[in-house]
């Protein structure tokens, strides 16, 4: 089973950095809200329960601009979608492994897609492992 979701970009201030300004309501506010808006998106795009122990999940980020994003940063900011991503799979985002980032190209709002499947991909490498 392959399956695709696309995700809003997440608010900024969904951060771990704008908790920093001391507006940790306002951080837990934009974090609920677009926990709830990725889940509206998971039952719009029809996303089902998968039987599965093991989630292979791929993760492109498509900024709204070309300005520099860290990936740390980016999967902190998407961690509620990631979690409503998890409850309509059925699959806890513990049991995402593994969990390949990718940066995307640049999109008008900016969006965020994961791609999974219960089957493990095939990982080209180049050169000799020792």
């Amino acid at each position: 089973m392959n399956n695709t979701v696309t995700l809003p970009w997440p608010p900024t201030k969904t951060s771990p950095n704008a908790s920093r300004q001391g507006d940790f309501r306002g951080k837990a506010s934009a974090a609920k809200s677009y926990k709830a808006t990725c889940a509206w998106e998971c039952k719009t795009q029809k996303i089902r329960k998968m039987n599965c122990d093991r989630l292979f999940v791929t993760v492109t980020y498509h900024p709204p601009t070309n300005g520099r994003i860290d990936w740390d940063n980016m999967a902190a900011r998407c961690k509620q979608g990631f979690d409503a991503v998890a409850e309509a799979l059925g699959v806890d985002d513990g049991l995402w492994w593994p969990v390949v980032s990718d940066r995307g190209d640049k999109v008008k709002g900016g969006k965020v897609v994961l791609t999974f499947s219960d089957v493990a991909p095939v990982i080209e490498h180049r050169g000799t492992i020792s």
